[in-house]
């Protein structure tokens, strides 16, 4: 890759976290009544949501932006640290895909659940997406304590890894009122960590390219 095409990989990810609370801050603004305590985030971009509109187009614009770097990121980092790195991104790049092409396809058919066809498939791509964001962290903990100058990152990975399955092991006890604040803590977990390993990555890049990047 050229220099200066790896140095926007970074900038996606970046973006893709902007694009992500701009969806959430305007969709619960064009959606009146809506209770972030209590309602799911896939609420926002229902069928029937006052807010999908504006809800839909930055989520979009987050998914574009998110796969893009995902795949930018497995391009530009295989085999460059570990291979526990190069197939947790991959694994990483395979998640965002599913979650974006999943989600646009398969919006919630109301707020809340509806159980119809479009909204167990909503659930399947929830679970694949939470699984496989699951295996990425735990080989993304992995590479990164293996690799020199890197461990920090490892520390990051299982403490996101922690924090995911707190949340959803919340989801399953706390009352339904609470439910959006224990899914919050999944969500936000996965995009805040997307924005360290971009901003991550651009530190990466910056090295390689001033002690000599030859891929």
């Amino acid at each position: 890759m050229k220099n200066n095409k790896v140095k926007l990989i970074p900038l996606l990810g970046i973006f893709s976290v902007i694009f992500y609370f701009l969806h959430l801050i305007l969709g619960e603004i064009f959606y009146e009544g809506y209770n972030p305590l209590a309602q799911a985030v896939s609420d926002l971009t229902a069928s029937n949501s006052p807010s999908k509109n504006i809800a839909r187009l930055f989520s979009m614009f987050y998914g574009i932006c998110a796969v893009t770097f995902s795949i930018g990121f497995f391009a530009y980092l295989k085999n460059k640290i570990n291979k526990p790195v190069t197939v947790s991104s991959f694994i990483f790049c395979l998640m965002n895909t599913i979650s974006f092409f999943g989600y646009t396809f398969f919006p919630l058919s109301a707020s809340g659940y509806a159980d119809t066809f479009q909204d167990k498939m909503h659930i399947v791509v929830t679970i694949l997406v939470v699984l496989l964001t699951i295996v990425s962290l735990i080989l993304f903990s992995i590479g990164f304590f293996k690799a020199k100058g890197h461990k920090w990152l490892g520390i990051v990975s299982i403490c996101t890894f922690l924090i995911l399955l707190a949340g959803s092991m919340l989801i399953n006890i706390m009352p339904k009122e609470y439910f959006g604040v224990a899914e919050r803590i999944n969500v936000y977990s996965i995009i805040i960590y997307t924005g360290i390993l971009s901003l991550w990555m651009k530190k990466f890049i910056k090295s390689n390219i001033t002690y000599g990047d030859r891929n």
